[in-house]
């Protein structure tokens, strides 16, 4: 039996699995990133090369998880227990794996490792706002997004920002760094195939950062006037092909 046929059929033991599964490895994703796609009859699971070191247990949990995702919600609302949620215990072991992925990714502290603005800002909301103890995640700056302002990977135990705050007021970057490290912290929970980061305890310490009430504003102003300046530079003429003596 598949490993796709074994977590479709403890999700769901009293159905048939009608679909024909594929399964292959991919180098081409982020460590322990995985994808399904439906076709017609088929289903296309795609899991990270990091996957087949892993578990078996683990690995059917992912599965059930994008089976979750990717089926219909009449299958799915006869695998639902008596709390109304779709759970197994694989897929309780994968989102313990997943959490735990980040307590233990390598963080690259040599020379140069990271951006010496944002080492200076996980400093300053780590003492502020954590006491001095949360762990340094890696950190690295994005492309200037304007949509993904910041991002904290479980896999690789990175935060990302974006490029747009290099030159931002110090409370914008920290209030990123500080939303990040709250991901980190939290963790995250899930149920019926989706997965919620920002719970109510989330919301309630974000309100923890000095100048909360106001920040929101603030980012969307800075992010407004970096908007002009990017067309401005856009719209500006090119002075030296113009002039160009050749």
């Amino acid at each position: 039996m598949s490993l796709v046929d074994e977590a479709f059929s403890r999700l769901f033991p009293e159905a048939a699995f009608t679909y024909a599964a594929h399964l292959r490895y991919s180098g081409k994703f982020k460590q322990y990133n995985a994808t399904v796609r439906k076709a017609g009859g088929a289903l296309y699971f795609n899991l990270s090369r990091s996957w087949k070191s892993t578990s078996e247990e683990i690995v059917i949990g992912l599965i059930q998880h994008l089976l979750v995702k990717i089926l219909r919600s009449e299958r799915l609302a006869a695998a639902k227990d008596n709390s109304g949620k779709i759970s197994s215990l694989n897929m309780q072991l994968y989102d313990d794996f997943i959490k735990g992925i980040s307590e233990v990714a390598a963080v690259n502290n040599g020379s140069g490792s990271s951006d010496e603005s944002l080492e200076s800002s996980f400093a300053r909301v780590n003492e502020k706002y954590f006491f001095g103890i949360a762990d340094k995640p890696n950190l690295r700056w994005g492309l200037g997004s304007f949509r993904k302002l910041a991002s904290y990977d479980y896999h690789t135990n990175t935060i990302t920002v974006s490029s747009l705050f290099r030159d931002a007021p110090q409370q914008l970057l920290d209030y990123l760094m500080y939303h990040e490290l709250l991901h980190k912290k939290l963790k995250f929970s899930s149920s019926n195939g989706r997965v919620q980061h920002h719970s109510s305890e989330f919301r309630r310490l974000e309100l923890d950062f000095e100048g909360s009430s106001t920040i929101e504003q603030k980012l969307n102003l800075f992010l407004r006037s970096s908007r002009r300046q990017l067309r401005n530079v856009r719209q500006r003429p090119n002075w030296l092909r113009l002039f160009s003596f050749q």
